[in-house]
This record gives C-alpha cells, structure tokens and sequence, in this order.
C-alpha cells in the first residue's frame, strides 16, 4: 500500500511547472485585473450580510424576550428605558468613480493625450476608471483602480521594480507582459505594464497602460503601452487622487465583476 501511494504521488507532481518569475508576475498581473473588476457583488454580499446578522440578531432577541421576562418577583421593573448616546462622528469621505475619472482625464489630456470612451466601476472602498487614449500614433486603454486596502503590498518581499519612496509608501513598476497565454496572445497582440503605488496605510494607487483600446478582444494598435513605466509612476504619484477611506477589514476573498458607466 505505502509503495503504491508513493508512485502516485510522484506521478503527480513529476509534470508540475516549477514557479518562475513570469509566472510570478503573471499571477500578480491577473490579482490586479481581478482587483479592478469585484467591486460590485462585494459591496451587495456585503451589505446583505450585514443585514442578515442584524436581522438573526433582531429575532432572537425577540424570540428570547417575553412578558415574564419584564422584571422578577420582588424586583421593580424599569420605568424608563436607559439612555442611548447618539453618534456624533462623521463618516469617513469616499471617493466615486465618477470623481476618479475627472482626475484621470484631467492628468492624461495634460499630456497632450486625446480621449475617449470614458468608463467607471466601483464605488465604496473601491474606485475605477479608463480611457481610450491616443497620441496620434494609434488609440489605446489607460485604466485606474484606487483601493481603500485589503490587498498584498507587491513588494514584499521586495522584488526586481520595487522602490521604497521618501514618506514610507513603494512603487511597484511591473514589466511588459502579454494578455494571453495562448495562442490568442500572436492574433491579437496585446501587452501591457502597470504600476501599484502601495501606501503605508495600505491604500494603493494602481494604473495599467496597453497598446490596445481594450485588454481582451481587440488587436494592438501600437507596438508598446501608450505609457511608459516612468509615466505611469508619475500619474501614480500625483497630488490630484481623491483615495477612499482606509479599509479596516481584511477581506478573505471578493468577487469579480465590473460594472460600467458610459
């Protein structure tokens, strides 16, 4: 028995592809696409679970109280109900996507860019947009996504890209990688890079640069993203983001879907 489970063993796990740096960055890659798009059924799961606690909650504490319960014999009931202190505190601001995109427009057209094909996501702790931009020498996708936090800093451990910057934030700058891992990726082309600036909050800044007006389905325009790695670090960098309240919970697992606006 124990020499059949050992073949076993190695026959499963003689063919696996040992992790290597692309495959490295590839993952990290589809974390970030995943990121821009599971705003929407986060925030609905979210609340309806908050909702259902309050609801189980609510009932069982109806369930438990009764008539009998109002005071015990030889007790004297309350004649009025113990003061509740209101909250004062203002909730922390958030940024919209709508917001994310005035900002997003107003950084890419100073470069000269024209735009089109506006597109937002998200809302809550989580806010996304994009553009088409072009440079006169073909059009191409430009997209943001700001997050609260609640993911993995890219640069730990740190790796090839990183930078530690003066006030304790990193600025992850990815290389160019392909979108497809098929044979997709020689009919349309499609590359992209992108860089995370990852707060010490935990708050980050994410921007992606493609040589084709979108990430999937459509054919490059362009040889290389229509910005370099050294210019989206400076976007990232940009005094001009509205980011959204820092995010308390650690989030074991979000949905992806990305809801548009045009």
């Amino acid at each position: 028995m124990n020499t059949q489970l050992t073949d076993l063993m190695n026959r499963a796990t003689e063919n696996l592809e040992p992790v290597t740096a692309d495959l490295l960055e590839r993952s990290v890659a589809q974390g970030l696409r995943q990121r821009r798009r599971r705003t929407v059924l986060l925030t609905a799961s979210g609340a309806g679970a908050v909702l259902a606690t309050a609801g189980l909650i609510g009932g069982g504490i109806q369930l438990l109280s009764s008539p009998a319960d109002a005071g015990v014999a030889g007790t004297a009931a309350p004649l009025t109900k113990p003061s509740v202190k209101s909250s004062t505190k203002t909730p922390p601001a958030s940024v919209t996507p709508t917001e994310t995109l005035a900002t997003l427009r107003t950084l890419l057209a100073a470069r000269g860019l024209k735009l089109s094909k506006p597109e937002t996501w998200g809302g809550g702790d989580f806010a996304g947009a994009a553009y088409v931009a072009d440079d006169g020498k073909g059009g191409a996708r430009v997209d943001v996504m700001l997050s609260g936090g609640g993911e993995g800093n890219p640069c730990v451990p740190v790796r090839s890209g990183c930078t530690r910057l003066a006030d304790g934030s990193v600025l992850y700058v990815s290389p160019v990688s392909p979108e497809y891992t098929d044979g997709r990726q020689a009919q349309h082309g499609v590359v992209s890079r992108y860089v995370t600036l990852f707060r010490k909050d935990g708050r980050n800044i994410n921007l992606t640069s493609y040589n084709a007006p979108d990430e999937k389905g459509q054919n490059h325009t362009r040889q290389n993203p229509i910005l370099s790695g050294s210019e989206l670090s400076e976007l990232a960098k940009s005094k001009s983001w509205k980011l959204p309240a820092v995010n308390t919970l650690k989030p074991a697992g979000k949905s992806s879907l990305k809801a548009k606006t045009k």
